[in-house]
């Protein structure tokens, strides 16, 4: 099977000056375990409104999905956080992999503007992209593995073979399609996590 019959083949170019939906949800009672949430319309700042739980995020009424680049996963697959890590390799020579970068970077500035965040409260965003502090390798893109009724909730495909997100090891070649759809707001600081939804190792 060819990853273009796997994968969405969605490109990131499609997301280029389009603006995003935001809808805000609050939290009814922040001290219950299990909490509910509820729609707040309005324009209020969400960096203002303490009880914020979480928002949600999408383009119309479209979730926000792209099939990556062709991506190194350079640690494997962490089975201690569900992570896996995508390398923008070759980002300063490869046009496709820059446009690629530079359209989750916009996504995020997306997201802190609406949050209300400025240059002084701008840690309080977490962002997924991570950078080596020596400056020696490409930046990465921190992926979720979603985790649901004690199973990956993924779906995942080899060339020629079967294969599991546990067998992920350094430096796999991978397409994925990725998708993010909350905003959340934990421990005072706000975090929107890519989720892997299809993987296709090379």
């Amino acid at each position: 099977m060819s990853s273009n019959k796997f994968l969405k083949n969605i490109h990131h170019n499609v997301y280029l000056d389009k603006p995003l939906t935001y809808r805000k949800y609050i939290c009814k009672d922040c001290t219950d375990k299990k909490k509910e949430y509820e729609f707040l319309g309005g324009d209020e700042v969400p960096k203002t409104i303490d009880n914020l739980g979480y928002i949600q995020i999408s383009l119309g009424r479209s979730p926000i999905y792209i099939t990556t680049p062709e991506m190194v996963c350079p640690f494997g697959f962490n089975k201690e956080n569900n992570i896996l890590t995508l390398q923008f390799t070759n980002i300063n020579t490869d046009n496709e992999m820059k446009s690629f970068y530079k359209l989750i970077q916009n996504l995020e500035m997306d997201q802190m503007k609406y949050i209300g965040l400025t240059e002084d409260d701008i840690d309080l965003y977490i962002s997924q992209i991570r950078y080596d502090k020596q400056g020696k390798y490409d930046p990465n893109l921190v992926v979720k593995v979603p985790f649901n009724n004690n199973c990956y909730d993924v779906d995942i495909r080899c060339k020629g073979s079967t294969c599991s997100v546990t067998k992920l090891y350094n430096f796999s070649r991978l397409k994925c399609d990725i998708y993010i759809d909350k905003i959340w707001k934990y421990n005072g600081k706000y975090i929107c996590k890519w989720k892997v939804k299809k993987i296709f190792v090379l």
